[in-house]
């Protein structure tokens, strides 16, 4: 077992078959959204998307060595996706403010992925407090644990 931080081998960066792959999921979300808000013209930064698939990325292998193997998840995946999006804004809009726009996205995938997973688990799904999770997601600054432990809560 690594113990020794020299023992562990160094991140590399996401080949171009991963990044196609993370940043395709999230173009599909971003077009869900564009669709249910009738938005069009939501322009994604590309290196800013890396950046956000590398970040999850990085996360992922740190559940794996700090949590003994274990998994990140779906929920957890889905609560870095909207902390990276609040943290890098990489959308953007000529009719909506950057940061407007992009708490929505992140609310909106929130949502999304709590309501998806609550009906794959048989269970409900609390998004009443959207609107305090909206205010919160433009004027506070939550950490990804928070963001994580919330989205953990709202699945009942």
């Amino acid at each position: 077992m690594a113990n020794i931080p020299d023992e562990f081998p160094i991140f590399t960066k996401l080949d171009q078959r991963q990044l196609t792959v993370s940043c395709a999921k999230m173009k599909f979300y971003l077009k869900d959204f564009e669709i249910n808000h009738g938005l069009s013209g939501i322009y994604p930064d590309p290196s800013v998307l890396v950046k956000t698939c590398d970040r999850i990325e990085k996360r992922r292998i740190y559940f794996h060595i700090y949590y003994n193997g274990c998994r990140m998840g779906e929920l957890n995946e889905a609560s870095l996706m909207c902390f990276w999006i609040l943290k890098l804004m990489p959308f953007s809009h000529k009719d909506v403010p950057t940061n407007e726009l992009n708490a929505k996205i992140a609310l909106y995938l929130l949502n999304n992925a709590v309501i998806y997973l609550a009906r794959k688990h048989n269970r409900n799904a609390n998004v009443s407090l959207s609107e305090n999770l909206y205010y919160a997601f433009r004027y506070r600054d939550l950490s990804k644990e928070a963001i994580m432990a919330l989205a953990e809560s709202m699945i009942i």
